[in-house]
């Protein structure tokens, strides 16, 4: 990465710190769920999004090589969880989990304290709980289908989730 995207990656993180700051994880996970939901629109454009969430290739109209869609699926999903994860540590947020949503976005992080709260939350209170909150959060249930290899429980369960979170949102 470049100086100048770095610098770039500092301002958006920012920006989202001071979006979030003071909100409870309620509020969190909804700026969180926007920001992820425009990301994939700019990173993965209407051809790579389709082909994401529909497991298709890209519509006629925007033909899109499968190692580019790949190339964009992989830039999506872990810019989106380094920006999460910036923003967490910026805040310098306690490596507890009390909700759900907080365990989700914790589950997601690349830093291995917050994972490791998360898995301890769910050893405790299960994943049922996560998963009701994905099917509400479609921008979060994207980064999980990007980050999941093809043909696992995983993405599965992010497809399912994302066509909840949009029907619920409709």
């Amino acid at each position: 990465m470049r100086p100048r995207s770095w610098r770039f990656a500092h301002h958006l993180s920012s920006d989202l710190v001071r979006q979030i700051e003071y909100l409870p994880w309620s509020g969190r996970v909804e700026i969180f769920d926007t920001y992820f939901l425009r990301q994939a629109e700019t990173i993965l454009r209407p051809g790579g999004l389709t082909a994401l969430v529909g497991g298709q290739p890209s519509p006629p109209g925007e033909p899109l090589a499968p190692r580019q869609f790949e190339a964009r699926r992989a830039r999506f999903a872990d810019w989106s969880r380094m920006m999460m994860t910036a923003v967490l540590l910026d805040l310098d947020e306690r490596a507890e989990v009390m909700t759900a949503q907080q365990g989700l976005t914790y589950l997601l992080t690349l830093d291995l304290g917050y994972s490791k709260a998360a898995a301890v939350w769910t050893t405790f209170h299960g994943m049922s709980t996560i998963v009701e909150t994905l099917h509400r959060l479609p921008g979060y249930a994207l980064v999980l289908l990007a980050a999941s290899p093809n043909d696992t429980v995983e993405r599965f369960m992010a497809r399912d989730a994302f066509w909840a979170g949009v029907m619920a949102r409709s």
